[in-house]
């Protein structure tokens, strides 16, 4: 007896199992998304998942952005180019690196639950990003939330 599973491109439903002569064939329903320049499967409604963990690239370099960000504020380093120096990298890398820290909170709370928009790869956040986080949630096709809307840019009257 021989088991064959196939997978089913965008035919959302329950999976189900059938006979096909000798075979057994297991049906299991689903969507491809790419995300981050790597192809995830999307579950079907009402299914759940383990959490995914902020492992990727785009986590990695937000913690290295917080960090450096506070090694600089804090005084520990003088500047990117000395932060550059102790770490031995380039301080371009860090300067657009650092930059990521001024992302909205949204934004970097999505990114670390493994929710961010297919738009945010670690090659489009290191690009120049708009400092306000109105102008980030639109560039990244997300809705903006009532509270610190307009990021640290603006002041508040």
């Amino acid at each position: 007896m021989t088991t064959v599973v196939e997978l089913a491109q965008h035919k959302m439903g329950p999976a189900r199992v059938r006979r096909d002569g000798e075979a057994i064939v297991i049906d299991i329903p689903m969507a491809f998304r790419c995300r981050s320049g790597r192809k995830e499967i999307v579950l079907p409604p009402g299914e759940t998942a383990a959490p995914p963990k902020p492992t990727g690239p785009l986590a990695l370099a937000l913690a290295r952005a917080f960090c450096w960000q506070e090694m600089i504020e804090s005084g520990e380093a003088v500047s990117n180019s000395d932060l550059g120096r102790r770490l031995k990298i380039d301080q371009s890398f860090i300067a657009r690196t650092v930059r990521l820290a001024s992302l909205a909170p949204d934004i970097v709370e999505a990114i670390l639950d493994g929710q961010e928009p297919d738009e945010a790869s670690l090659r489009c956040l290191r690009r120049e990003v708009p400092l306000l986080w109105a102008e980030q949630r639109k560039l990244f096709g997300l809705g903006h939330t009532p509270a610190e809307s307009h990021g640290p840019a603006v002041a508040k009257k």
